[in-house]
C-alpha cells in the first residue's frame, strides 16, 4: 500500500485534471457558436477574455484566504462551482451569447482558485523533499487535462449528434468526482494565521518577479490561445473546413507536448527554461504565420508543438521560482500573481484582434507576437537566468552555474 501522502497526492492529481478538462472542453464548443450565432474573431476572443476576467478575484484572493485558512476550504467548494458553470454554458443553445460570457466568467472563478491553490496543496502533501516533483505532476495533470477536454469536445462538436449539449456530459461528470476526490485530501495548512490577507508579491522577491515571473507568465498561455482561437479562424479563412475537430486537435497538441515538456524543464532547471520557452513560442508564431496562408494548415501542427513545449517550461519553472521566492506563508499568495499574469494571456489574443483589425488576416501581426517573444527571452537569458542562479538552494544554484558555464563555452 502506498503511503498515505502519496495516496492523497493522486487524488488531487486526478481531481485537477477533472476541472482543467471541463475548463477547456468548451473551447470547440465555442467555435460552434461562433458560426451559430453569427459571431466575428473578436467576439471568440472575448470569449477567452472573459475567463481571464473572471480568474481576477479567485486569483488574488484564493492564494491569500488559502494561506490563511488552508487549502481545502478553497479547492472543494470552489470545484463545486465548475458544475454551475458548466450547466449555464449548456443553456447557451437557447439564450445565447450572454450564457456563454456567464458560463465562461464563471469557469474563470473556479480555474483561480482551484489551479493556484491545488499546485501549493500539492507541493505541501509531498513535502520539501519531493515538492519540484510535485509541481511537476500538478502541471502535468492539469496540461492533460487541457489536452484531452478539447480534443474529445472537438470531435463531438465535429461529427457527433446533439453538438451543443453532448460535448458538455464528460465535463460535468469529471468535476463532479474532483469534488469528490477533494474532499477526501487532509488539509496541509493548519496553522491558522490572524489578521488581514497578505495579497501580492512578498517583501524581497519583487526583482524576482520583474525579471522572472513577469516574462515567463505571460509566454505561457499568450501562445496558446493564440493557436486555439486566431489560428483556427484564419485556417478556416485560407479555405480548410473541418475546423471545429482541428481545434480539438491542436489542444490535444498544444497542451499535450506541455504535459510532456514538465518532466524536461525539471531536468533543465528553471535558468535555461525561462528563455527556451521564449524562442519555442517565437517560432511557434513562425509556423503559425506560414499556417494561416492560403493552403498552408498543416503548418499548424508543428506550430502547436513548439508553443505547447513553450507552455510546459515556462509555467513549470514559473511554479519552481515562485517557491524559491517566498515564506511557506506567502507562497499561495505569489503563486496566486504568477497564475494573474499566466492567466492575462487569454486577454492577449483580443487584444491582438482589436488592435490588429483587417491586417490580422495576413499574419503579420502573428510575426509580431513572436518578436515580443524574442524580446522576452532576451530578459530571461541574462537577469532572470542571473535571478535563478542567486535565489535558488544550493544543489540547484551549483547545477544552474555549471549549465551557465557549459552554455558560455559551448
Amino acid at each position: 500500500m502506498p503511503p498515505p501522502n502519496r495516496r492523497f497526492e493522486r487524488r488531487l492529481t486526478l481531481a485537477l485534471f477533472g476541472v482543467a478538462a471541463s475548463t477547456q472542453s468548451p473551447s470547440p464548443v465555442l467555435l460552434y457558436y461562433t458560426d451559430r450565432l453569427g459571431l466575428d474573431a473578436f467576439d471568440l476572443t472575448v470569449f477567452f477574455a472573459i475567463y481571464a476576467i473572471g480568474l481576477m478575484p479567485s486569483l488574488l484572493l484564493g492564494g491569500p484566504y488559502s494561506d490563511r485558512y488552508g487549502r481545502r476550504t478553497v479547492v472543494v467548494p470552489v470545484s463545486l462551482l465548475s458544475v454551475v458553470a458548466l450547466l449555464v454554458l449548456v443553456l447557451a443553445d437557447t439564450a445565447g451569447q450572454p450564457a456563454l460570457l456567464v458560463g465562461r466568467f464563471l469557469q474563470g472563478v473556479t480555474s483561480g482558485a482551484v489551479f493556484t491553490v491545488g499546485t501549493v496543496w500539492m507541493r505541501e502533501l509531498a513535502g520539501t523533499q519531493r515538492a519540484a516533483a510535485a509541481a511537476m505532476r500538478a502541471s502535468a495533470a492539469m496540461a492533460v487535462g487541457f489536452a484531452l477536454g478539447p480534443f474529445i469536445a472537438g470531435a463531438l462538436v465535429q461529427w457527433a449528434p446533439w453538438p451543443a449539449v453532448l460535448p458538455f456530459v464528460l465535463p460535468l461528470a469529471l468535476v463532479l468526482l474532483a469534488f469528490v476526490l477533494a474532499r477526501s485530501v487532509p488539509e496541509t495548512m493548519t496553522l491558522k494565521r490572524p489578521g488581514r490577507l497578505q495579497i501580492g508579491v512578498p517583501p524581497g522577491a519583487a526583482r524576482g518577479f520583474w525579471v522572472y515571473l513577469l516574462p515567463a507568465g505571460l509566454l505561457v498561455y499568450s501562445f496558446a490561445v493564440l493557436s486555439l482561437t486566431v489560428f483556427p479562424l484564419l485556417v478556416a479563412r485560407a479555405g480548410f473546413t473541418a475546423t471545429l475537430f482541428l481545434a480539438g486537435l491542436m489542444a490535444l497538441i498544444v497542451q499535450g507536448s506541455a504535459a510532456l515538456s514538465t518532466a524536461w524543464a525539471r531536468r533543465l532547471g528553471p535558468g535555461p527554461s525561462g528563455w527556451i520557452a521564449a524562442l519555442l513560442a517565437a517560432i511557434g508564431c513562425g509556423f503559425g504565420y506560414l499556417a494561416v496562408q492560403p493552403d498552408g494548415w498543416p503548418w499548424v501542427l508543428p506550430a502547436s508543438l513548439a508553443i505547447g513545449v513553450s507552455e510546459g517550461l515556462a509555467i513549470t519553472s514559473g511554479i519552481t521560482v515562485s517557491d524559491w521566492l517566498a515564506p511557506p506563508h506567502r507562497r499561495g499568495g505569489l503563486v496566486s500573481v504568477f497564475y494573474l499574469v499566466v492567466y492575462f494571456g487569454f486577454l492577449v489574443p483580443a487584444i491582438l484582434v482589436l488592435v490588429s483589425g483587417e491586417a490580422l488576416f495576413g499574419g503579420i501581426p502573428i510575426l509580431a507576437l513572436g518578436a515580443c517573444a524574442l524580446v522576452v527571452a532576451v530578459v530571461l537569458a541574462l537577469p532572470g537566468r542571473r535571478l535563478v542562479t542567486r535565489v535558488a538552494p544550493a544543489p540547484a544554484a551549483a547545477s544552474a552555474g555549471a549549465d551557465r558555464r557549459t552554455t558560455s563555452t559551448s
